[in-house]
């Protein structure tokens, strides 16, 4: 769905433009994509606005939990905030990884569902590219 989605073409042109000294976009075992690591070892995630700063930022700590599994001592990450020119610092502390367990154990538990959980529509919905998915 994500290839018809304006504002899937728009991050993406976003990642294209933004910070172009750092080498982009390394998939690490058809898991995890990040979008560059600094040369001080620090993860960083470009996104485009703030709506769902708690979803972006589970989104480094998992990032940062799977590459821990792999040996990489790396805790620290940064969210980039291009369009407003903000940073958000996240760091895996042994709080925040045992959330991000309890998110996974949650989406196993969905994964196992004979049928998906109901949804709920709300404003995000209408700019997310699975609306049509989810709503028709």
């Amino acid at each position: 769905m994500e290839h018809t989605s304006d504002y899937v073409a728009l991050g993406q042109l976003l990642h294209e433009d933004s910070y172009p000294r750092q080498k982009r976009e390394m998939l690490i075992d058809n898991l995890i994509r990040i979008d560059f690591i600094d040369k001080e070892g620090i993860l960083h995630d470009v996104k485009y606005g703030r709506s769902m700063e708690t979803a972006h930022e589970m989104q480094i700590l998992y990032y940062l939990y799977v590459l821990k599994g792999m040996g990489l001592p790396n805790r620290k990450g940064v969210i980039n905030y291009t369009r407003q020119r903000r940073k958000t610092e996240v760091e895996l502390t042994p709080e925040k990884e045992q959330a991000v367990e309890a998110a996974v154990e949650q989406v196993k538990q969905v994964n196992s569902m004979p049928a998906p959980p109901g949804a709920e529509f709300t404003k995000l919905c209408r700019k997310c590219s699975y609306a049509e998915l989810c709503w028709s």
